[in-house]
């Protein structure tokens, strides 16, 4: 897994308003249908790790666990601190998903 061109991808998306970020709104995104890949940080919760994790998997929703803290991941687009950002634009979902296998 590329985490440097994932978090790249990331910040592209955010840059055209296609990213969703916080735990209750990713949580949110995943219910709604769409093309789209959940990123959780590692030193998410386990409580939010459980949360996003059982969300995603009953939704049938990629998770992409990436090596890297809150601070780094809400920096990325543009927020502070974030456990989970969902990204929903069809050509970056698939050129991440590219990346993890």
């Amino acid at each position: 897994m590329n985490k440097e061109a994932i978090l790249k991808y990331t910040s592209l998306a955010a840059a055209q308003r296609k990213t969703v970020c916080g735990t209750d709104a990713v949580l949110d995104e995943v219910r709604k249908t769409g093309k789209k890949c959940v990123l959780l940080a590692t030193d998410a919760s386990e409580r939010t790790t459980k949360q996003i994790t059982d969300k995603c998997t009953y939704y049938n929703v990629p998770l992409v666990k990436l090596d890297t803290p809150m601070d780094d991941l809400g920096k990325r687009v543009g927020k502070g601190p974030t456990a989970a950002v969902a990204v929903t634009l069809p050509n970056l979902v698939k050129e991440i998903l590219k990346l993890v296998d």
